[in-house]
This record gives C-alpha cells, sequence and structure tokens, in this order.
C-alpha cells in the first residue's frame, strides 16, 4: 500500500501544477461565479425559505421534484459547469497518464523499483482522483463563501445534502478518469488518447443527449397520423391530446429517450443529485436519506459499475502489454 501512495502523491503533486489544472480550475471557478452571480437576487429573496418546486436539470434528462433553497439551487444551477469542466478534467487526467511515461521512458525507471504495474496504475488513478477531489472541494467552499459574503445563511439540512452532492460529483468525475486511463491504455500516442478523449467526452456530453429524442423516434417507428376533430364551431381543432394514437406513441418514444439516456453517466449522476435534494410536496420538506437512498439504488449501481468497468479494462491491459 506504500507503493501505491507514493505514485498517488506524485501523480496530485504533477497534476496540480500542470497549466490544464490550473486553467481547468480557473474557468471553473468563473463559471461558477458567473451562474451564481445570475441567480443572486432570487438567493437573496429564498434566503431563509424552503420551497418544493418540479425541477429539471439541464444535460442529464433528469427532472422531479427537489427542495429549493439558496444553497441547493447553488448547487443545482452549477450543475452544467460540472458535468462539463469536471468530465473533460477527469478523462484528460487520465487520458495521457500512462503512454506518456512509456513515451518519456519513465514507466521503466518507475518499474525498475519494487513495484508492481497494478500498484502503478493504481497510484495514478488515486493521484488524478485527489486532483478531481481537490478542484471540487474549491468549488464547493467557493459556492458557500460566496452565499455567506452575501449574508445568506446556510441550513444544516442543506448542507449535508450539498456534501453529499459534492462526494456524488467526485464519483462521477472519477468515471471520466477510469475512462480516460482505458484509453491511455489502448492507444500507444499520449496526443491521440487525449484528442479521442475529448471528442468522447463532448460526444457523451453535448451531442449525444441532443440526438437521443430523435433517435428514439426512430425505434418506435413512424409517427402516426391524428385526425383533425370537427367541433361545434365547425372549425378543425388539431390537438394532440384528443388522437390517442398520438398520446400512445409519444409515451413510447419518451420511453426510449430515457432508455437511451440511462447508457450515459450523466443521466444516473443527475439522477442521483435529485434524489440527494428531492422533496415532498404535502411536508415542503426534503425527503428522508435513508428513503432517497433507497430510490437511487439502480443509478448508483449503474454508477459505479460505469467506474469499474473502464478501470478493470485499463488493469487488464496495462498489466499484459509490451512497454517497449
Amino acid at each position: 500500500m506504500k507503493a501505491e501512495i507514493n505514485i498517488a502523491l506524485r501523480e496530485f503533486h504533477s497534476s496540480i501544477r500542470s497549466k490544464r489544472f490550473v486553467v481547468t480550475l480557473a474557468s471553473y471557478l468563473f463559471m461558477i461565479f458567473f451562474f451564481t452571480y445570475s441567480i443572486r437576487d432570487e438567493l437573496i429573496q429564498r434566503a431563509g425559505q424552503a420551497e418544493v418546486a418540479y425541477t429539471s436539470l439541464p444535460l442529464t434528462g433528469v427532472d422531479g421534484n427537489m427542495v429549493i433553497t439558496p444553497l441547493s439551487l447553488s448547487t443545482t444551477s452549477n450543475l452544467s459547469t460540472i458535468l462539463i469542466f469536471g468530465s473533460i478534467l477527469g478523462i484528460t487526467l487520465g487520458a495521457d497518464s500512462i503512454n506518456r511515461e512509456i513515451e518519456e521512458g519513465t514507466i521503466k525507471v518507475l518499474l525498475s523499483h519494487p513495484l508492481y504495474r497494478d500498484h502503478l496504475i493504481t497510484g495514478k488513478f488515486l493521484g488524478n482522483a485527489l486532483s478531481l477531489g481537490l478542484m471540487i472541494s474549491v468549488g464547493f467552499v467557493f459556492s458557500i463563501a460566496y452565499l455567506l459574503l452575501l449574508g445568506i445563511p446556510i441550513d444544516g439540512a442543506s448542507l449535508i445534502r450539498s456534501l453529499i452532492a459534492a462526494f456524488v460529483t467526485l464519483v462521477y468525475t472519477t468515471i471520466f478518469l477510469s475512462i480516460g486511463l482505458a484509453f491511455s491504455s489502448i492507444l500507444k500516442r499520449s496526443e491521440v488518447s487525449t484528442l479521442v478523449a475529448i471528442v468522447f467526452v463532448i460526444f457523451l456530453i453535448l451531442v449525444y443527449p441532443l440526438v437521443s429524442p430523435t433517435l428514439a423516434s426512430e425505434l418506435v417507428g413512424e409517427k402516426p397520423y391524428c385526425p383533425s376533430e370537427y367541433n361545434e364551431n365547425k372549425k378543425y381543432d388539431n390537438k394532440i391530446d384528443s388522437c390517442i394514437a398520438m398520446k400512445e406513441w409519444e409515451k413510447k418514444r419518451l420511453l426510449w429517450e430515457r432508455r437511451l439516456l440511462t447508457l450515459t453517466p450523466t443521466y444516473h449522476y443527475g439522477s442521483l443529485i435529485t434524489y440527494v435534494f428531492s422533496g415532498d410536496e404535502l411536508t415542503q420538506d426534503y425527503i428522508p436519506l435513508e428513503e432517497s437512498f433507497s430510490f437511487g439504488v439502480a443509478s448508483l449501481l449503474i454508477f459505479l459499475t460505469e467506474l469499474i468497468l473502464p478501470l478493470a479494462l485499463a488493469y487488464i491491459r496495462f498489466t499484459t502489454m509490451d512497454l517497449k
């Protein structure tokens, strides 16, 4: 375990000193400030208040009833920022972790010590995960500090749930880190693996959610014809609600769209965040955490599977590859 810790600390120091990390962190904090400042008046108006409202999380395809407090609103409004910056930083940190060492020849020096290959890749994963944890922690503290500067009190329930949301965010970013490690173990050139990783993130987060409704429509089949109804005023009324076939088609399309979105980590990330901040309309308060966790078991299991599978692939590939 000592070997993994030493590699992790080496990777952590190397990561946080890189221009890539500094630029991403600065951009991340700027976007947090931008989004939080844009809802500044609403945050001040909601100070000391809690309301359950139907909320949609952009880019995730997830919606539901959530408790809206200044802190929960600030956290969810910054979701788009972490979806983009967290995933890009995570996958790029991993995308050149292995092949860069091979290209520079430093991996032979490392393995000349009493160090196994699985120790090396574990240390690299942990070190880069620490870097991601640092970015998320700085963003979290920044959001809290900004609310306090505005004179907005932080309620304990929202603080606890925001901490849980921060942990879920860390797991989300490490999913892309493990995918990046898989790319780095498969592709020999670090430039190629980094470019492929960035294209993959852009497709998965931005392109795929946009094309999934079209794909769902194709899978459901041709859109049914809905005849006009002749009302008593002798005018044609083209309301979709009056056509049963159209309603069934739309229901199936939405079901397939949801199925397609479940293939992405962003969907399950949005689902878990929704469960963390979920609220009851009757009580106008948070649903108990144990009940929220019971709702999110399926998403959590898929979430962890999406983390483990690419990491396992990277392990298998790295432990069997020729390092010449």
